[in-house]
């Protein structure tokens, strides 16, 4: 019986050295986690869910563009092997979540993240470990791609993915986080999608995921497309409905048009506080003329002078 126990023990041994063997020969300065991140290519084409309508539907005064995390749960029955995934309301925590969470089950907290580097013609997209529910898994292989749409909500395509696994001895640290920089050639309507798989000690497979960022309007410098709001008509100047306008030979846009505009402007919203200067004040076709728009009065809003200088029409000429 003795014999069988040291076996036995023996073999145990022989199973965690060879499992944490890849990890010992990378993990020279960060003995707790090793991340490998590679870069590959991708041409595939992906639909995109826009992740803000599960919390609510935008109002107009919000910016589609902000750039904020978008958290989800990814979370298995270590005794089923079932598995479910959500995205995560803002007010919910891992304290939360812990609380509502069988003991039998596990659960990986993460945020994936959109960042364009505005005139770098580059985006970051990250990847982030939030927190845990039950045990904590060794190891995350991730596949993090970059998509490019034509239009807002619908299908994009690959312009580039990277690849990075994260593991430690024991487990997986909070905090872990990953981050991929992709070039930017077009204007387009980009997102990240991470798809991830979770592993215990023994290389067992306990989860697989896939979680998309909030998508994000850049130009080909990928500079994000300005928010403005007009507080005196409760609007928001609109941003593109394409990105593949073509440019053409501008409409004429004289003195008589802008004062048939302010007019009508003042009628429909009178004791306005815009100083119709134009040296304070500019009219912005939120569709330039010299991409198919027109002089129609919903395509013309109020917009600070120095606001329309410095950054609304330098967004244009990178469109």
């Amino acid at each position: 019986m003795k014999k069988i126990k040291n076996y036995l023990l023996s073999l145990l041994t022989v199973t965690l050295i060879v499992t944490l063997l890849p990890l010992s020969a990378n993990a020279e300065q960060d003995v707790s986690n090793e991340v490998v991140v590679l870069d590959v290519l991708g041409s595939n084409e992906i639909a995109f869910v826009e992740p803000s309508v599960v919390n609510n539907v935008q109002s107009e005064k919000q910016n589609p563009n902000e750039i904020e995390e978008v958290q989800y749960l990814l979370s298995y029955d270590k005794v089923t092997g079932a598995q479910s995934t959500r995205m995560l309301e803002p007010n919910e925590t891992i304290e939360s979540l812990s609380q509502i969470t069988p003991m039998a089950q596990g659960g990986v907290v993460y945020g994936v993240l959109l960042t364009p580097i505005e005139g770098a013609a580059e985006a970051d997209l990250s990847f982030r470990i939030n927190g845990f529910i039950g045990s904590k898994p060794n190891r995350i292989d991730l596949t993090y791609t970059l998509y490019r749409g034509i239009q807002r909500g619908t299908t994009g395509t690959s312009v580039g993915a990277c690849t990075a696994i994260i593991q430690g001895i024991l487990n997986v640290k909070e905090g872990k986080t990953v981050t991929c920089t992709k070039k930017i050639s077009q204007t387009g309507f980009y997102f990240g999608e991470a798809k991830l798989t979770i592993k215990n000690i023994l290389g067992v497979v306990m989860g697989t995921d896939s979680a998309q960022t909030r998508q994000i309007l850049t130009n080909k410098h990928a500079t994000v497309y300005p928010f403005h709001y007009d507080p005196y008509s409760n609007k928001t100047m609109a941003e593109p409905s394409r990105t593949d306008w073509a440019r053409t030979t501008s409409i004429p846009w004289t003195s008589d048009d802008r004062y048939k505009y302010i007019k009508e402007y003042s009628e429909k919203f009178p004791n306005n506080g815009w100083n119709w200067d134009g040296l304070v004040t500019h009219t912005h076709h939120v569709r330039p003329r010299n991409l198919g728009g027109t002089n129609a009065f919903d395509n013309i809003i109020p917009i600070p002078a120095r606001v329309h200088e410095t950054i609304v029409s330098p967004w244009f000429v990178g469109y």
